[in-house]
Parts: C-alpha cells; sequence; structure tokens
C-alpha cells in the first residue's frame, strides 16, 4: 500500500500538488485510459461556502479534473448530498459551492440524473446489495476527492465515507437504521468500497475541519494533501497526521489491513505534527441487537440540540430522519428521546446548522 502526502498552504499551488501526487502513484496513465468515462466523486454532503470546509473545494476538483483532462476522458461529477436527491436540490447544492464554476473552466459535466439503481454485492459481509445514483452503471471508473474532516458518528470521515454519497438520496439514511451498531456500519462502508471502482483517491486536507464534523465543526488549515489507490490506507494516513486514533474510526478497526506495510511517497504524516480536535463517535459499537444498543445510545449519548434562533422550518430533518424521530412543532424539530438513534443525519444535512451535536 503506497500513500502520497505532501504540503499545500493554498487552493493557488494546488494543481502542482495534485499532478505530483498522479506522478508518484504511476502517472495518469495508470488510472484512466482514452474514451472512458470517469466519475469524479468529491463531497457535496450540503450546500455550503467552500471556506466552511464542508464540501470538497471547488478549485481541488477542478485541479483534478485538468489533469485527468491530459488523458482523452469524458468526465461527470457527482455525489448525492443528505435529504431528497432531486434536480432542484441538486442545482441549489451546486450553486451554494461554488460548484458550478467547474463546467466553466473544465470540460466535465456536473451530475442532474436523480435516478436510482439496485446492484448486488454478493461478497458483501454486512449487505449484499446497495441502491446507488444511476450514474454509477455509466462509467467505467471512479476518482474519489472526499475532505479531510472530523464526524460527530465514526470520529473521522474521508477516502472510505465518501464512496457513501454513491448511495442515493434519503437511502443513506435508511442504512443508518439499519446500521445502528458504529461497527456494523464500518463494515457496510467497507462493502460499499468494495462494491465499486475506485481507482484513486485524493483528499483535500488544505483547508479540513475539526471538532463536530462533518458539517457543524470549524475550519482548520491542515496544509496538506493525500493520495492512495486504497482508500482505507488513505484514511489511516490522514488519521495519523491529525492526530485521531485509528481505533476510533470503526472504518479502520473493522479494516483487514497490515497498516505497518504501509509506504509513504513523499512526506510521512509525523513531519505535520498536527493534532485537531475530534468527537468521542456517537454511536454503540458492541455487537448487540438493535433495541439494546438504541437504549445505551439514548443513556450516554446526546441528541442534537436546537438552536430555535437559526431554524428556518424546511423540515430536511424531518425527511431525512431514519427512525422518524423528528416531530414538526410551531418552533421547529422536537427530536424524540426513544426514537432517535444518534445518527446525527438531521445535524448533518441541517442547511443552516440549527441542529447541533455537543462534544
Amino acid at each position: 500500500m503506497e500513500v502520497f502526502i505532501d504540503r499545500c498552504s493554498d487552493y493557488e499551488s494546488v494543481y502542482e500538488a495534485v499532478e505530483e501526487a498522479f506522478t508518484a502513484l504511476g502517472g495518469v496513465d495508470s488510472f484512466v485510459k482514452d474514451g472512458e468515462t470517469i466519475l469524479v466523486k468529491p463531497n457535496l454532503l450540503k450546500g455550503s461556502a467552500p471556506d466552511k470546509a464542508v464540501v470538497t473545494h471547488p478549485d481541488f476538483i477542478i485541479a483534478v479534473i485538468k489533469v485527468l483532462e491530459t488523458k482523452d476522458v469524458d468526465i461527470i461529477v457527482a455525489d448525492s448530498p443528505g435529504g431528497r436527491m432531486t434536480e432542484s436540490n441538486l442545482i441549489k447544492h451546486y450553486e451554494k459551492s461554488d460548484w458550478l464554476r467547474i463546467e466553466e473552466e473544465t470540460g466535465a459535466k456536473l451530475n442532474h440524473d436523480v435516478d436510482n439503481v439496485t446492484e448486488a454485492f454478493a461478497e458483501g459481509d454486512a449487505k449484499k446489495s446497495f441502491d446507488f445514483i444511476k450514474l454509477i452503471e455509466e462509467v467505467d471508473g471512479i476518482i474519489n476527492l472526499p475532505k479531510l474532516k472530523t464526524h460527530s458518528l465514526t470520529v473521522f470521515t474521508g477516502a472510505v465515507k465518501n464512496q457513501y454519497g454513491l448511495i442515493h438520496g434519503l437511502s443513506k439514511a435508511a442504512y443508518h437504521g439499519q446500521f445502528q451498531q458504529l461497527n456494523k456500519f464500518g463494515k457496510m462502508l467497507l462493502d460499499l468500497n468494495s462494491a465499486v471502482d475506485t481507482r484513486l483517491s485524493i483528499m483535500d486536507g488544505i483547508l479540513g475541519m475539526e471538532g463536530s464534523g462533518p458539517s457543524g465543526g470549524d475550519p482548520v488549515e491542515l496544509n496538506c494533501i493525500l493520495a492512495s489507490k486504497d482508500p482505507i490506507a488513505c484514511d489511516y494516513a490522514a488519521c495519523k497526521l491529525v492526530g485521531i486514533p485509528p481505533q476510533k474510526v470503526p472504518t479502520l478497526s473493522e479494516a483487514d489491513k497490515d497498516f505497518d506495510s504501509i509506504e509513504y511517497l513523499n512526506r510521512k504524516p509525523s513531519t505535520f505534527e498536527r493534532d485537531i480536535e475530534y468527537p468521542a463517535g456517537g454511536s454503540v459499537p458492541w455487537i448487540v441487537p438493535n433495541f439494546i444498543a438504541n437504549l445505551f445510545s439514548n443513556i450516554y449519548l446526546d441528541r442534537p440540540e436546537l438552536r430555535k434562533e437559526k431554524c428556518i422550518k424546511c423540515w430536511e430533518c424531518y425527511d431525512i430522519c431514519p427512525k422518524n424521530a423528528v416531530t414538526k412543532k410551531d418552533y421547529g424539530p422536537k427530536i424524540s428521546w426513544w426514537k432517535c438513534i444518534r445518527c446525527y443525519c438531521c445535524a448533518e444535512t441541517c442547511p443552516e446548522e440549527a441542529l447541533i451535536v455537543k462534544q
């Protein structure tokens, strides 16, 4: 397993860093071929200004596309944000995240296809089929562009969890209801990564997030990019770089990997010496029935807290909740103590950050 790491202090110089990453890992020819259609998969959790570090920065995406365009390939940029997947929602997310520049400055196209497709994955340990965005069956391969962020549920979100955006719309919330234990959720995400042809992961760590990620945390300058053919190795390196114990991250603790065998190209994680604040994690890891896991979650974990002055009553939290734990009230959402499984989908997708998770 090889992981490329380099310093990059701003988005003006990101093209050179991305180009070097491709070169170090074997060159563009190792990842795409002339005539192929490639899905570039950034993080579009929700529409958010790039300087908030919620989404993959548009300049980062553009730099990767320009390197890929040295080959004769068709490129589609796509993600399934939280909430209902409609074309009007996608356009709003693109606009708010300044992603419309992607089509203006490159030959790539932003996805507008909101259909879904179910594909079997017999080899799955935790899950045997996935409800994908339909685009997945129309592309030859995936270039994965995660954001380096903390996560209130999984502690860290990076290359492996970024693939969750290949799951269609509200199916993501439904999977949270199905996999309430953190270890099982991690296994499901690992199955998902095995089910798709991800050829390279390049992580945007120039401006990352600490605290109550993936949407309510604080931007933090990390000044780095990471890249690997193996998304699990990429995440391990990122966690070592920012001081997050890998054993706290379910997609790392459940992975059957010899992390000591990672070969670091260019730089090692230890050369950055930059620890960030990270959450404790928001689910019960033990292998127990769902109703017992839910009881422990209710006792030990906080529900998202409503900041009434920020709530605009858009009810995206109501739509996305996998357990119908949200009730509409005059003041905004009321979250049931018993029904809430502490998946934090509502807090992640709230457009005004009116729902927060205390750490």
